[in-house]
């Protein structure tokens, strides 16, 4: 029996490295000039840097997650640790491109061990009466580290070499391992064994091809519907594989539960449009308004400060009103701030950009803490463990295809306004950033849109036929 000094303390360590892993799918974005610069490439080919990354998660997040289930959940989350510190050094060690894109393969895997499992330890660790508390929690160390990236990249970047965005895991990591090893509880193996190997092998190829579609954005049309083909055959044949399958990665049934497949489908709407800005925001400050990465950090912390404010407020809120309403609500925000990102000028006003960064923070804990919360609790206790894998699985190819769509959008823009192929936003006109900018932002909206009127449509749907919604 754990006690409860002990539990918070599992919880914490799971929280941080939780932290540290989201935080390395975006912290590279502000140090993308920077490395483009250091290692003599585009910044269009630094971008993979993050698309490497969070694809190599999406391509092993279910299988290490089964993996966990098989081989104890516990061992699997402290081997990940140790690879995701490896894959740190490597990445930082880098003297060419090819070789931090496998530093960042290397982490990739680390990091999809520690995902997989992160929920469900922290379920087999606390009773049922204080899961919510602790998942509230943990909750709160995701929303940080999805918005604490360039902010915290920049402010590394303004005293050292960009290498140190990576090798500042290194200290952290050994701390969180040593506590694993000496605090975390023995790993539960159960009896029956069986990988779904080949499910994992067509997801695999399934990344595979979204990863080329993103290292091949300029070449011929047909090669890149090529690319979008195969990813569709192996996309469909992962989803007729899973469900005949005896021990599936994804159990698909689980999308029968009307309630979770509304909630998983707005959030991936949302996590896409997310990492519009996440791209494009140090690329902004730095190119355009020239300012210095270390004060472009700080710009960048101010959405991760005021969601430690938000978050918890956004909770209370969850626990006492109407979760589905709060959605809206948040859903609104974030459209408003999409809708003020459009009017981003080279002479914007300090504080228009801090007060969208503030307003953004505000919007993604007020949408995102109940959807949470509904998508835990619209399945059955059993499914729990499969829920909150999937959860990660959408937010990290949510996240791919933010970084992807908003760096084809962008420079697309780039090459139709200069009348040539442009892969670098170092050196174009400032006049002709904007614009392509202002087109990104305009497709972020249109996307935030589709999802806030399926909000509104579920809403409507539940209220007309008579169902009880979770408050």
């Amino acid at each position: 029996m754990l006690s409860q000094k002990r539990r918070w303390l599992i919880l914490s360590v799971l929280g941080l490295f939780f932290f540290m892993v989201i935080v390395d799918g975006s912290i590279v974005a502000i140090a993308i000039p920077q490395i483009a610069q250091s290692l003599n490439a585009a910044t269009g080919t630094t971008t993979l840097i993050i698309s490497v990354y969070l694809i190599t998660i999406c391509a092993t997040l279910l299988l290490f997650g089964q993996f966990g289930d098989q081989y104890g959940r516990v061992q699997i989350f402290e081997i990940g640790t140790f690879i995701f510190l490896v894959g740190s050094f490597l990445a930082g060690a880098g003297h060419t491109i090819e070789f931090v894109l496998g530093g960042r393969f290397v982490q990739g895997i680390g990091a999809s061990m520690t995902m997989a499992n992160s929920y469900a330890i922290v379920t087999d660790t606390f009773p049922a009466k204080q899961l919510g508390r602790a998942f509230g929690v943990e909750s709160i160390f995701i929303s940080l580290g999805a918005l604490a990236g360039p902010g915290l990249g920049g402010l590394i970047l303004g005293s050292f070499p960009w290498s140190y965005i990576f090798w500042i895991n290194l200290p952290i990591g050994i701390i969180c391992l040593i506590i694993e090893v000496l605090v975390f509880p023995k790993s539960i193996r159960h009896k029956e064994k069986g990988i779904d190997w080949y499910g994992a092998i067509l997801l695999a190829l399934a990344a595979t091809c979204l990863y080329l579609l993103t290292t091949q954005l300029n070449t011929h049309i047909a090669y890149l519907a090529g690319l979008l083909i195969l990813l569709g055959g192996f996309s469909w044949c992962f989803v007729k594989t899973e469900q005949k399958a005896l021990r599936p990665l994804l159990n698909f049934t689980i999308f029968r539960n009307e309630m979770f497949r509304k909630s998983i489908i707005v959030v991936f709407l949302s996590f896409i449009v997310s990492y519009f800005f996440t791209i494009l925001a140090p690329l902004y400050l730095q190119l355009v308004l020239n300012y210095s990465t270390q004060f472009s950090g700080i710009l960048l912390m101010v959405a991760p400060v005021v969601s430690v404010f938000a978050s918890p407020m956004a909770g209370y809120i969850s626990d006492h009103y109407d979760q589905h309403v709060e959605m809206t609500i948040g859903m609104s925000i974030l459209m408003m701030t999409q809708i003020g990102l459009l009017f981003l000028t080279r002479k914007s006003e300090l504080l228009y950009f801090i007060g969208l960064s503030a307003i953004m923070a505000v919007g993604t804990a007020t949408f995102g803490t109940p959807n949470s919360v509904i998508i835990m609790q619209s399945v059955p206790e059993k499914l729990r463990g499969m829920a909150g894998s999937t959860n990660s699985l959408v937010r990290e190819f949510g996240l791919v295809l933010g970084t992807t769509l908003s760096t084809i959008i962008f420079y697309r823009v780039l090459s139709i306004i200069n009348h040539r192929e442009i892969d670098t936003a170092i050196g174009v006109s400032k006049s002709s950033f904007l614009v392509a900018q202002r087109w990104t932002y305009a497709v972020g909206l249109l996307l935030l849109g589709m999802a806030l009127l399926y909000i509104i449509y579920a809403i409507r749907k539940d209220f007309k036929h008579g169902k009880k919604r979770i408050r």
